[in-house]
């Protein structure tokens, strides 16, 4: 395996791609990769070079989203962060989930725009709403596969 930082660096602007902050990203990243699966919050400062606040900052969100928890040991006052996979499994599923809302507000657009005079982007918008729609047909039955395997 390459060096770990250079792996954090890589793994870290993959999940920037998906909305993380930097930081946010590089933290799960070190989380992912990882040997023994924990880590102590000094330990995640010290590796990223980072500001105790940029690095609590980036555990609050990754935590709020489920990403990551904490875990203490026996004897030792210290929380130690770990990815959580179920948890994270679980966000991830809610957020496909949620795809209703979002074809509500296409149609709302639609209706809004119908009498607009831009037929390009009225079929464009039409497009995105008909793929949310089909998400939304789509992934229950898609859950039911993933949950029956």
């Amino acid at each position: 395996m390459k060096d770990l930082k250079e792996k954090v660096e890589e793994v870290g602007i993959f999940f920037e791609s998906t909305g993380l902050t930097p930081m946010e990203a590089r933290v799960f990243a070190l989380l992912l990769l990882s040997d023994p699966p924990q880590m102590e919050f000094f330990a995640i400062q010290e590796f990223l070079s980072a500001s105790k606040s940029t690095i609590s900052n980036a555990l609050k969100r990754l935590m709020t989203e489920r990403r990551v928890d904490y875990m203490t040991k026996p004897g030792d006052r210290k929380r130690y962060f770990k990815v959580s996979p179920g948890k994270w499994l679980e966000e991830i599923k809610i957020q496909f989930a949620a795809v209703q809302p979002f074809v509500t507000t296409m149609r709302e657009i639609a209706h809004l725009r119908k009498d607009m005079d831009s037929p390009e982007l009225n079929a464009k918008l039409h497009t995105i709403q008909e793929f949310f729609e089909f998400l939304g047909e789509e992934f229950p039955k898609m859950m039911a596969k993933w949950e029956a395997r």
